[in-house]
């Protein structure tokens, strides 16, 4: 999935690869590639409105998306928790701007 063929380069999709194989087409065999497109047809559309996600609380990707917000995560987002500090630091010197202008 990636040019250099490293799997860290690209997690999500060797995520959804093992779920693919490992999970939805287990034991599974195919004949012709149209046999191929229609389990993954029907795959994504499970996996999407179907399949809880223990980390999306137990909901659909689809029921996720149609929500506002962040939701809880069972995870830490590094990158998440960059940017908010690098807000609430930007929030910090308007607050010091506007007390000191």
């Amino acid at each position: 999935m990636t040019e250099s063929g490293n799997p860290k380069d690209n997690a999500e999709a060797e995520r959804i690869n093992n779920t693919l194989k490992n999970e939805l087409f287990k034991n599974m065999v195919f004949t012709e590639i149209g046999q191929v497109k229609e389990a993954l047809r029907k795959a994504v559309m499970f996996y999407n409105h179907e399949r809880p996600h223990l980390s999306l609380e137990m909901r659909t990707p689809a029921e996720a998306a149609a929500e506002t917000g962040r939701l809880k995560r069972q995870w830490i987002s590094y990158r998440e928790r960059a940017i908010d500090a690098m807000m609430a630091n930007a929030e910090e010197g308007v607050d010091k701007a506007k007390a000191t202008g």
